[in-house]
């Protein structure tokens, strides 16, 4: 099923049957070519669960939440895709159902990258790099906010994925999840 959900989700908006008909959608490792560069987000592939906490625009007013997230090589190793799947919200919003597909930029140095959320309406351009031993996306909403989705924390079982935003010169935190990766059956 969650591969399914990964080709159903792509850009290319293949058809479920396109993992015989574009098999190299998937991919099982990074394109050896980007081995040195691929680490940095090679060590999230696989699959995990989250809990979170969101926090309106007042910082105050919480909003839990819970979900799944699978990250994958696409491409032939080009590129890494990952889906969030909200499973369990407080507020009763709509919950996130949306993909990240990343490609490393050797150009620039850079993680350029697309999030697309259709059930919000949303899509975002960002661009990362690893700082110290955190990866760092940053991009601007649609309404001009920078923003920082920040991976940190990073251990072969866990991580913490966080986001910021500015807000009168300072970074206000407004998402903070916690992610353990599930056991390999």
């Amino acid at each position: 099923m969650i591969r399914s959900l990964i080709l159903l989700l792509t850009i290319i908006a293949a058809p479920l049957s396109a993992q015989s008909t574009f098999p190299q959608l998937l991919a099982d490792k990074p394109d050896p070519k980007f081995h040195d560069k691929a680490i940095t987000l090679g060590q999230l592939a696989g699959d995990w669960t989250w809990d979170g906490t969101g926090f309106a625009a007042d910082g105050k007013t919480p909003v839990t939440d819970k979900g799944e997230l699978q990250f994958h090589w696409i491409l032939d190793g080009r590129a890494m895709q990952d889906v969030w799947m909200e499973t369990e919200r407080s507020d009763g919003d709509p919950l996130v159902l949306g993909t990240t597909v990343r490609f490393y930029d050797p150009k620039t140095a850079t993680w350029r990258a697309t999030w697309i959320d259709p059930g919000n309406n949303a899509m975002k351009a960002i661009t990362g790099r690893r700082i110290g031993d955190d990866i760092v996306f940053e991009g601007t909403s649609s309404t001009g906010t920078q923003f920082h989705w920040i991976f940190s924390d990073i251990k072969p079982d866990s991580f913490r994925w966080h986001a910021e935003r500015l807000i009168g010169g300072k970074w206000v935190l407004y998402e903070d999840l916690r992610a353990r990766r599930k056991p390999v059956r």
